[in-house]
């Protein structure tokens, strides 16, 4: 009779979990979202989750594509994915930690990403002066009109000299 009672929270247990998403997935884990400029939609997994900067939970068994938009500037694309973490290298292992995602976890748990502004051009044409002088004054513009904030307007220009400088 004493083996019933041991065996009745294992029961639950599995019960609990056998075709739960958690055992598909994994246990969930925080990962931080930020991006620079700030106030970019993330979308994870194709779903719309919220703006940057965020702190979300996400199945740790998975690899989760998360994608920035942010009007004025490109998208942006990272992803999350399951790494072995110090827990998996032990000899033993149990089978329902291995089963909820214990020996991983996700990488990188904070993602960055830096969101490049549509002005910055492809390629400098005929005149290359001319063309960055025309990108900084609708940088210039979009700040008066209040579209872009001080620091995205810096962040902008700094853009647009930095590919110039490179290009020539």
């Amino acid at each position: 009779m004493k083996h019933t009672f041991y065996l009745l929270p294992l029961v639950a247990l599995v019960t609990l979990f056998s075709g739960c998403e958690t055992l598909e997935k994994g246990v969930p884990q925080e990962v931080v979202i930020v991006s620079y400029p700030t106030q970019a939609s993330v979308y994870i997994n194709g779903e719309a989750v919220g703006i940057t900067p965020i702190t979300t939970e996400l199945p740790r068994k998975l690899v989760h594509l998360i994608r920035l938009e942010k009007a004025g500037y490109n998208s942006a694309n990272k992803y999350v994915a399951p790494v072995p973490n110090d827990k998996a290298t032990q000899f033993i292992r149990f089978g329902l930690s291995q089963d909820l995602g214990y020996y991983a976890d996700l990488e990188p748990r904070k993602t960055e990403a830096k969101l490049k502004s549509e002005l910055v051009p492809s390629s400098t044409g005929a005149d290359p002066f001319e063309k960055m002088t025309l990108r900084a004054l609708e940088a210039d513009r979009q700040l008066e009109a209040g579209k872009i904030s001080p620091m995205e307007h810096k962040y902008i220009i700094e853009q647009i000299i930095e590919y110039f400088e490179k290009v020539s």
